[in-house]
C-alpha cells in the first residue's frame, strides 16, 4: 500500500528548457524552466510572477523554448542561478533573433519552439503562459531523410524530485514505440 509524505514540491520528471524573451532592461535575457507542456501547436509555460521573465513576457507576449542537451547543463544551471540581469552576454552564449517573435533563439540547443502568447493566467504567484507554437526549430541530423524527428537522436534532460532533493535525470538510447506494448501483450496472448 502507498503511503502519504509530506513535501513542498514533487518534480516526477520535466524536461528541462531555457526560456528566451525580450526584456526591456537589456534588449534579450534567458532563464532556466521545467514547468511546461505542449499539445498540438499550443504549448502552456510556468513562471514565477515576481520573477523578470514574466513581467519581460507579459510586455512582450512572445518567448522561445529552447531545449538543450547534456552537454549544455553549465549554462542552463547558470542561466536559471543568475537573477535579474543580464545573461546572454553574461554567459558568452550565441543566439539569433527570431523572425517572427523577436525572442533569441539559442544556437546550442539542437530544438527550439518559437511561441506567441495567447493568453496569461496568474494565480497563486505563478503565471501561467498559454501560447500558440509559430515554428519548430531542429539541427538537421535530428531529422530523418523524410523531414521527421529522430526521437532516437534527442535526449533531452529531466528534472526530478521533491523539497529535500531535486537531480537531473538523463535519457539513454533505448526507445520503444507507442503501442509497442499492447502490441507485445496481444502477441503473447495470441501465442497462449
Amino acid at each position: 500500500m502507498k503511503q502519504s509524505f509530506e513535501t513542498s514540491k514533487l518534480y516526477y520528471g520535466f524536461p528541462i528548457f531555457i526560456l528566451g524573451y525580450q526584456d526591456q532592461n537589456f534588449g534579450y535575457n534567458i532563464t532556466t524552466c521545467s514547468s511546461s507542456y505542449s499539445l498540438g501547436d499550443w504549448v502552456v509555460v510556468g513562471v514565477g510572477a515576481e520573477e523578470n521573465a514574466a513581467e519581460q513576457i507579459k510586455h512582450s507576449q512572445a518567448f522561445t523554448i529552447n531545449i538543450p542537451d547534456e552537454s549544455f547543463m553549465l549554462a542552463m544551471e547558470r542561466a536559471g542561478f543568475i537573477t535579474h540581469r543580464e545573461k546572454l552576454e553574461h554567459l558568452g552564449l550565441d543566439y539569433e533573433i527570431s523572425g517572427r517573435t523577436q525572442a533569441p533563439i539559442l544556437e546550442a540547443c539542437p530544438v527550439v519552439l518559437d511561441c506567441q502568447v495567447d493568453r496569461i493566467i496568474e494565480e497563486d504567484g505563478i503565471c501561467h503562459l498559454f501560447a500558440k507554437i509559430v515554428d519548430r526549430l531542429v539541427e538537421p541530423e535530428l531529422l530523418d531523410d523524410k523531414g521527421h524527428f529522430r526521437n532516437d537522436a534527442f535526449a533531452p534532460t529531466y528534472f526530478m524530485g521533491d523539497g529535500h532533493q531535486r537531480v537531473y535525470r538523463y535519457l539513454d538510447d533505448r526507445v520503444d514505440p507507442m503501442g509497442s506494448f499492447i502490441k507485445k501483450a496481444r502477441k503473447k496472448d495470441d501465442q497462449s
